[in-house]
């Protein structure tokens, strides 16, 4: 897998990774553009175009701090889900890793509760709640997940984290 870590938004694969993000994505649960813009120059962010040999495969982006990275969005291009390009684009990420799903409602989140499990990540007990990183839009009850699994001292240092990093971005205008 070829990963090119972007660091603004006028690279030449920003384009490609922006439109999968905006499809893949619901407003709440991505900043604008003028934010994503600031997170990519701060060196925490790992903000990853992923592509192989047949094309472009998906997006990664990451917070990588001291104690843990956050996973923060992961999508693959529909036509490229279920060839195991999500299993490698986990493994970039360096261990302990904590990321977020929405509660098991359908089909659909079922699939993705199995897929990340099937990565090593176990659902954590601890209650999380996303602020919406747009401003008019709710907040979303989250399950977190980890691998290897965290306790709820490293959860509470995360959630620290997460406020000062990901969510300090969040779009008041």
């Amino acid at each position: 897998m070829t990963v090119t870590r972007l660091h603004s938004p006028q690279h030449s694969l920003a384009r490609e990774w922006w439109a999968l993000y905006e499809c893949a994505f619901p407003a709440s649960e991505r900043r604008g553009a003028a934010q994503h813009a600031e997170a990519m120059q701060n060196a925490a962010f790992h903000c990853l175009h992923l592509a192989d040999e047949q094309g472009f495969v998906g997006i990664l982006s990451y917070w990588k701090w001291d104690k843990c990275c956050y996973v923060e969005h992961l999508a693959i291009v529909p036509a490229r889900r279920g060839q195991g390009c999500g299993h490698r684009a986990l493994e970039l990420v360096p261990a302990p890793v904590i990321l977020e799903i929405e509660p098991v409602a359908d089909a659909g989140t079922a699939r993705r509760l199995r897929f990340y499990e099937s990565c090593g990540y176990t659902r954590l007990p601890y209650a999380h709640t996303q602020l919406a990183y747009q401003a008019g839009q709710p907040d979303i009850p989250l399950w977190l997940l980890s691998c290897p699994p965290m306790t709820e001292r490293q959860v509470h240092d995360f959630e620290r984290l997460f406020h000062a990093g990901p969510m300090r971005y969040r779009d008041e205008a």
